[in-house]
């Protein structure tokens, strides 16, 4: 009984400082993050007051790290690194290189035992913590941010080999001893693709097809639980096995709606993680060493800044996108803490090494946190609002937008003038706000939740317009709806290789409308050159078909 009271006690203390130091932060324009690290400092063993069990948090701080890279699994895309091409793929390595080599000289310099394993632990920069800022900063619909995001998931990929070989144990520490884990690392993935590949693939469309919304979070947990422990006994860690269900599952279907599924159980593990590393954190120890932070915290944060914005630069964007990817790709996080973790736990790194990587970490947090401050002041900066979860209600209308971007507001302006009744769900409040202006039944939520989904059904819906650009996301609220309400789906495709997916998921038209409107154009030329109406509609539908069949579609 005594250590399930010490159980509550301390979890209830946990979350209730953790939520207390994350809203102070996010008052403070700052991520949240460094306000669960500053929860954790408040409640480990190295501050006075009540302290945490330490047998406690490293439990919940292994379920948030096993969540957290789930989730960083899921955003996992072969097809997104395909689409960043392989000059920004390239500059993503040397640059690393660059960032890992002025990590491991001023370390040695510094007289630092293990100058290169921490300079592996401070080379990435944090996906969770850099997707916020381009989303914040206004890039995440752009070009740009998705490139950076691409190179964050790039990163993530090499992390996973990292943590193989940083978990080593100095006394294993040679080739044979880096290989045999490395070995299993790629046979466990072989596995894992092979499985994702046939069984996952359809258990996954399944579950999201015809569970009941209420087993979704319980389903996917498991997933990821399941693998972790696979991974664990693999001989490998709980993290590397998470990493690779989430990216597994990414590959099998419906990866954006599993992520809105794990979304709000994956961010109360995420803050208990972050609190658990801050109990971690010795502020006196850290104050000890302030020297070394400052030094090789300036010196790493420059290179990293500098070096990032140049490579934004010479990819051809300009000097606001340059040194808001600069700001987003400078912070350190979860896998930069994953790797210092392991490192520790195999004798390499020491007490100082670690806290001096604590301390550069969360400055990297906190200037990264007044870059992005700034630079939404300035001119021409992209702005974001902040996104915030809601529970909306149905919509009263028959047809259901889901987004309400340029494509979806070219729709809803056309129909309303055929006096259409209209309902939207979008994750940006100012189109919200515009929507509602406009007449529609508007609602702030994230359409790829399928829980946002079904709420919002009402037996008066007749259509479903989903115009998310993400045609994987919109196969999965196809699978979904189409066999849980009798309306009509209507979805974007990308290109026409996703029209055949789509459809297969239940989406009644699939159109792509990039070459809807250049159909537009042919219309336009040959009625220019005098061609009849009906001659025109005649080779308009002849060139509509023949793309049909070339898909697969007729």
């Amino acid at each position: 009984m005594d250590g399930t009271i010490t159980f509550i006690s301390d979890l209830a203390v946990a979350l209730l400082t953790a939520s207390v130091a994350g809203a102070v932060a996010r008052w403070l324009g700052i991520t949240p993050v460094l306000g669960y690290l500053v929860a954790g400092v408040a409640i480990g063993p190295f501050s006075p007051g009540y302290i945490a069990s330490a047998s406690t948090l490293s439990g919940l701080s292994e379920l948030g790290l096993i969540f957290l890279l789930f989730s960083l699994g899921l955003g996992f895309s072969v097809g997104e690194l395909r689409a960043a091409g392989w000059l920004p793929l390239l500059a993503n390595v040397a640059l690393m290189a660059v960032i890992g080599a002025a990590a491991g000289l001023v370390a040695h310099l510094l007289g630092f035992a293990h100058p290169l394993t921490l300079a592996l632990a401070l080379t990435l920069s944090s996906t969770a913590i850099g997707a916020a800022l381009i989303e914040e900063l206004g890039l995440h619909e752009e070009r740009a941010g998705h490139v950076a995001l691409a190179l964050l998931i790039a990163q993530d990929l090499a992390a996973v080999a990292l943590v193989v070989v940083v978990a080593a144990p100095v006394s294993e520490l040679s080739l044979s001893g880096v290989a045999l884990p490395l070995a299993k690392a790629v046979a466990f993935v072989a596995i894992a693709l092979l499985v994702g590949g046939t069984l996952l693939h359809r258990l996954v469309v399944q579950i999201l097809r015809r569970a009941p919304a209420e087993m979704l979070v319980g389903f996917f947990s498991a997933i990821a639980l399941i693998a972790a422990w696979l991974g664990h006994l693999a001989g490998l860690s709980f993290a590397f096995g998470a990493f690779v269900a989430g990216a597994v599952t990414t590959e099998a279907a419906g990866s954006r709606m599993v992520q809105a599924i794990v979304a709000p159980f994956r961010e109360l593990f995420v803050m208990l993680f972050f609190v658990a590393i801050g109990t971690l954190l010795d502020v006196r120890a850290v104050a000890q060493h302030w020297e070394s932070i400052v030094i090789l915290g300036a010196a790493l944060l420059a290179v990293r800044f500098a070096g990032w914005t140049a490579v934004t630069r010479s990819l051809g964007w300009g000097r606001s996108t340059a040194l808001a990817l600069g700001a987003a790709m400078l912070p350190l996080g979860e896998f930069n803490v994953v790797l210092a973790t392991a490192a520790h736990q195999a004798g390499r790194l020491d007490a100082t090494e670690t806290a001096t990587f604590v301390g550069v970490t969360a400055a990297s947090i906190l200037l990264a946190a007044a870059l992005a401050r700034v630079l939404r002041a300035l001119p021409h900066d992209h702005q974001a609002l902040a996104r915030e979860a809601g529970e909306p209600a149905p919509v009263a209308a028959d047809v259901l937008i889901v987004g309400y971007g340029r494509v979806g507001r070219t729709v809803a302006a056309t129909l309303r003038r055929a006096g259409v009744a209209l309902g939207v769900v979008e994750v940006d409040r100012e189109l919200v706000r515009l929507a509602a202006e406009e007449g529609a039944d508007a609602r702030f939520g994230d359409g790829r939740d399928p829980r946002t989904l079904e709420s919002l059904i009402s037996p008066r819906t007749k259509v479903v317009l989903v115009t998310i650009p993400d045609a994987a996301a919109n196969a999965a609220i196809a699978r979904r709806l189409s066999s849980r309400s009798p309306a009509s789906i209507v979805a974007r495709a990308r290109g026409s290789q996703d029209v055949r997916i789509l459809r297969e998921a239940g989406a009644a038209t699939v159109l792509v409308p990039e070459t809807e409107g250049a159909l537009v154009f042919a219309e336009a030329v040959l009625s220019a050159l005098g061609f009849g109406g009906g001659r025109v509609d005649e080779l308009i539908s002849a060139q509509r078909g023949e793309m049909a069949t070339e898909r697969g579609d007729a």
